[in-house]
């Protein structure tokens, strides 16, 4: 079990933590001196176990394209015939910086580090340090944004999982109205498990609802697409700006 968990936790850091409820993130930066507080809870269905994750993340715009950001994420997790495990994970320490930009497109790099905060002992951790970066593209048409991703982490690990993770991903979000938009992503990444060659793959889709310019409200639905993956997943969050 204490393997299995290890595994869910180095798996984390392929995922660039973008706008809730996508796995593929934007351009978009805070601008200097304003916050961003996203609270993502999700459900997730594995092949051999269960888990629910909350994740918390807190940006600061530092510069008009540079943000700086903190995330705490909370997981419970249950293999299939044991009991629950459950407890904060590693702190990840975030950057983004859009270095250029057009008229309708944008291309940024968003940096991290995720520390060994967690309990190792209890799978919660990885134990090691691991670091990455996420490379992000964005273009706008009407009512249409197009985002893609591609990134690497070096997940340091003791336990034999490999060290050299790619990931890539796209997404569309479609704005049915000035406060509706509905979204679709897709993407896949290295195996961390050296023992498959499996990449595990996603699709994604979702909506985001917001009553005003500093509120976010939004849901999906994820499906993984090999045996790999996860099986399926349900997420709701919300996103407060200040």
């Amino acid at each position: 079990m204490k393997k299995f968990l290890i595994l869910a936790a180095a798996i984390a850091p392929l995922s660039a933590y973008a706008t809730n409820p996508l796995v593929t993130d934007d351009t978009g930066t805070q601008d200097t001196g304003n916050w961003q507080l996203e609270l993502n809870s999700e459900w997730l269905t594995q092949p051999t176990s269960r888990q629910q994750q909350w994740t918390n993340t807190l940006t600061y715009g530092v510069l008009p394209t540079l943000d700086i950001a903190i995330q705490a994420p909370y997981q419970r997790t249950r293999p299939d015939g044991d009991g629950w495990t459950n407890g904060f994970t590693d702190l990840q320490l975030q950057a983004k910086w859009r270095f250029l930009e057009g008229e309708q497109w944008s291309i940024g790099i968003k940096p991290f580090i995720t520390l060994p905060t967690a309990s190792q002992d209890r799978g919660l951790g990885n134990g090691r340090a691991t670091t990455g970066a996420n490379l992000l593209m964005q273009y706008n048409v009407d009512r249409w944004t197009l985002l893609a991703n591609a990134g690497y982490t070096w997940n340091n690990n003791s336990i034999g999982n490999r060290q050299s993770l790619w990931n890539v991903s796209t997404a569309v979000l479609f704005s049915v109205t000035d406060e509706v938009r509905l979204v679709a992503d897709i993407g896949l990444a290295t195996n961390p498990d050296s023992t498959t060659q499996t990449k595990p793959a996603y699709a994604l889709i979702g909506a985001i609802y917001s009553p005003t310019k500093d509120l976010d409200l939004d849901v999906g639905y994820k499906r993984g697409l090999n045996p790999a993956s996860l099986s399926h997943s349900v997420q709701a969050g919300v996103t407060i700006r200040w």
